[in-house]
């Protein structure tokens, strides 16, 4: 190894093994129809690393474990080098699995492995201050104004036609049914005030 592996200022000691993993994200999208498959390219993902190692005593794998657990339980991104990351825009990792072993049959021998996976800084969410839209103001503002000039508001009010009374052509029929129902309502209900009189 060119350059030993650097999980924030911290080295891991007696590396046996490091290895990394690197997959695109592809999604499957089956056609009827078609033979085989589409895939739609949806980018890279995040870059793992493993590394390997063993340590023998207690008091050196009590260090590696304050160490260790310390980054790891704080979960927080770290800086990483190493030569098997080289060409690749790995710069950050979080400490994604810790395996630790100890076996009765090699006394004193401890063995772990660290599984490192690519941070990548999420976006800043947009604030109240942000509004929506904002970058576009000066340009809509130009767009309105434009559109607002070139409106003859005056032209299209002067020529709306007038509309004029729309009940006069019912209104000599609407006269002559409120009088037949007028004079046939005393005659209705006569028979009720007769009934009442007596």
């Amino acid at each position: 190894m060119l350059v030993r592996p650097m999980i924030g200022s911290w080295e891991p000691p007696r590396v046996e093994a490091i290895s990394t993993v690197e997959a695109r994200r592809l999604a499957v999208l089956p056609v009827a129809g078609l033979s085989g498959d589409l895939h739609q390219d949806l980018g890279r993902g995040a870059l793992a690393v493993q590394i390997q190692g063993s340590l023998l005593g207690d008091e050196i794998r009590d260090d590696f474990l304050k160490e260790l657990r310390e980054k790891f339980l704080a979960g927080e991104p770290v800086d990483f080098v190493a030569d098997i990351v080289k060409e690749s825009e790995l710069e950050q990792v979080l400490i994604d699995e810790l395996a630790l072993e100890e076996s009765a049959g090699r006394a004193d021998a401890f063995e772990y492995s660290i599984v490192l996976r690519e941070y990548t800084e999420p976006p800043e969410p947009p604030g109240p201050e942000m509004g929506l839209g904002v970058e576009l103001d000066a340009e809509l503002d130009l767009e309105a104004a434009l559109g607002l000039d070139m409106l003859d508001l005056p032209a299209i009010v002067a020529d709306i036609p007038e509309v004029g009374d729309l009940l006069s052509p019912i209104k000599t029929a609407a006269e002559d049914l409120d009088a037949t129902l007028t004079e046939s309502a005393g005659d209705l209900l006569k028979p009720l005030s007769d009934l009442l009189d007596g």
